[in-house]
């Protein structure tokens, strides 16, 4: 049986997710011997069905499909699976695909694996952060009844302060609490000297690229400046997303081999 892996991005308008994902899939290319393929579950292309079409063109029957979202939600759990053509909340079924029967399965997401607790630490490091410096972790929120986004950055922010980091915080552009002002203040208040800001996001866009530094105060699509918060001038520096870190490609090869074992 010929297996095949499916990256499955969101889509984007304005940003750099389609040059993660064809990194991503290279990388994994070059060190495995599957098929892999590229999707999007909206405004970019291939589609997820145009994608499993040309998977299995190219002689693929399995495929295991990987989303590359920082955590599960709704669209993980139903709407991916309804686009592959399997009902919701189901992660594995068989799909006629042009006269072929082909077996689909849904992966998790990068939920709590540790290795992005390592790319976060490698991003402080390169912004000159230290364990004495103020760190927020920055997520996108979530409506979805699970709240795994919230619990995502709420636990990397734990493993932070696990690592010997003394002031850390997390916050959210939009949906959940603590905002990212109240988090800024909280740090602030802790008399920290810097800030480095993470953002557990996938790739730049709008969010990071303009709504999140204008909550934050700096420049748009820039690395951070000096700012006042409550009066204090200090500076903040703002990091690259997870993007393309090899780290997890490995993530990605992990969650196949664990469904192959089986």
């Amino acid at each position: 049986m010929k297996d095949g892996i499916l990256l499955i991005g969101y889509g984007t308008r304005k940003g750099n997710l389609e040059k993660v994902l064809e990194t991503q899939a290279a990388r994994i290319r070059a060190s495995t011997n599957f098929e892999v393929g590229i999707s999007y579950f909206r405004i970019s292309s291939p589609t997820i069905p145009e994608a499993v079409e040309q998977m299995v063109e190219k002689g693929v029957e399995r495929i295991i499909a990987v989303p590359y979202y920082v955590a599960e939600g709704t669209l993980t759990r139903e709407l991916i699976p309804e686009k592959l053509g399997f009902p919701k909340q189901l992660n594995t079924g068989k799909v006629n695909v042009n006269g072929k029967t082909v077996i689909i399965h849904v992966t998790r997401a990068f939920n709590f694996s540790t290795e992005v607790t390592d790319v976060v630490c490698d991003r402080i490091m390169t912004a000159g952060g230290t364990k004495d410096s103020g760190i927020l972790v920055l997520g996108h929120g979530t409506r979805d009844p699970s709240m795994m986004n919230k619990a995502v950055i709420e636990r990397n922010a734990q493993r932070l302060e696990e690592r010997g980091y003394k002031h850390v915080e997390f916050a959210f552009n939009e949906f959940c609490e603590p905002s990212i002002k109240d988090s800024l203040s909280k740090l602030v208040s802790e008399g920290v000297s810097d800030i480095v800001c993470v953002p557990l996001f996938i790739a730049m866009g709008l969010h990071l690229g303009e709504e999140i530094p204008e909550q934050i105060g700096i420049p748009s699509y820039s690395d951070g400046s000096e700012i006042e918060i409550d009066g204090k001038r200090l500076k903040v520096s703002y990091t690259r997303p997870l993007e393309d870190d090899p780290r997890l490609a490995i993530i990605v090869k992990s969650r196949v081999i664990d469904y192959l074992s089986h």
